[in-house]
């Protein structure tokens, strides 16, 4: 991959239903140059699919990252067994045997069983976690009618699905399609995501642990990060648990040029310490949410 092909990815991870017209206009190429690279792109397995799921204000539920160094003798098939579990949507392996998990979750309790899960199954001894967001409660009354559901399960796997095969799919018009999802859109009922898997391409990425001087700072300095427009900074994410920490994602095509990225993130000694751990395996698991879509008649 190069610059293009990463700030390219950024743009569809922002917005995955993005016209190839507009995603070309803002990198001054034609439209086919653009269509071409991301096909390119979900070829070698680096974009994966680009997904429509509910939000947490339609099902309920949040979610939790968390990680920690495993003692596990074959990580790969530890990934799958964490995975097997219905609330984990994504493990990453990392270097130092670390395993980070993200997950979709429904209540405290399952927060609390969740986690006794990771520990036992991923065999880690000290696990911490990153993020724990706000458990939203599942809606007394289903917010979404039958027709809505219908087409949030048809764009489940492909939210960039032409609306005429998803209103010829639900038996309906594109007119109305197209209606029925910016109503849900605006009602914050649905999420556009997609999902990538960057070392299918064989680059490099780490995860920057960055605990900063001053805690109170954490929102403006990982804006700053994102605003820079830099290839190499992928992801900045604000721990809800411990304050000041932020976890980065970092891109390089080697480990020369990841190591100056990784350097450059602290230019300004903003930072009370900084670890990074290089991340080699990325795995992607449906989860209750999206049984729950595909289960809509």
């Amino acid at each position: 991959m190069d610059e293009t092909d990463i700030l390219m990815i950024i743009e569809l991870a922002k917005d995955p239903r993005l016209p190839y017209r507009v995603l070309a206009e803002r990198f001054e190429m034609s439209v086919n140059a653009a269509h071409k690279r991301i096909q390119l792109l979900i070829g070698k397995g680096v974009i994966g699919q680009f997904r429509t799921r509910l939000s947490f204000l339609a099902s309920g539920g949040g979610v939790l990252e968390a990680y920690g160094r495993s003692g596990s003798m074959d990580l790969r098939e530890t990934m799958d067994a964490i995975g097997h579990h219905p609330c984990v949507i994504r493990v990453i392996a990392a270097s130092g045997q670390f395993l980070y998990v993200n997950a979709l979750v429904r209540s405290m309790e399952e927060v609390t069983s969740l986690s006794t899960y990771i520990k036992e199954v991923g065999q880690i001894k000290d696990m911490d976690m990153l993020l724990l967001s706000d458990i939203a409660p599942r809606p007394e009354r289903d917010l979404l009618n039958r027709l809505d559901r219908r087409i949030v399960r048809a764009l489940s796997k492909d939210c960039r699905r032409p609306l005429s095969e998803v209103a010829k799919e639900v038996g309906t018009t594109s007119k109305t399609v197209k209606r029925r999802l910016e109503a849900m859109k605006a009602s914050g009922y649905v999420t556009f995501h997609m999902d990538m898997v960057p070392t299918s391409a064989g680059d490099f990425i780490s995860f920057i642990h960055a605990q900063l001087q001053d805690p109170s700072k954490a929102h403006e300095v990982a804006l700053d990060l994102l605003n820079r427009e830099d290839p190499h900074i992928l992801g900045a994410a604000i721990s809800s648990l411990v304050p000041g920490l932020l976890l980065i994602s970092v891109w390089a095509r080697d480990l020369v040029e990841l190591q100056e990225a990784e350097t450059s993130i602290n230019s300004g000694d903003q930072f009370a310490s900084l670890y990074s751990n290089l991340f080699y395996d990325m795995r992607l698991y449906d989860t209750w949410m999206d049984k729950e879509i595909m289960e809509c008649k």
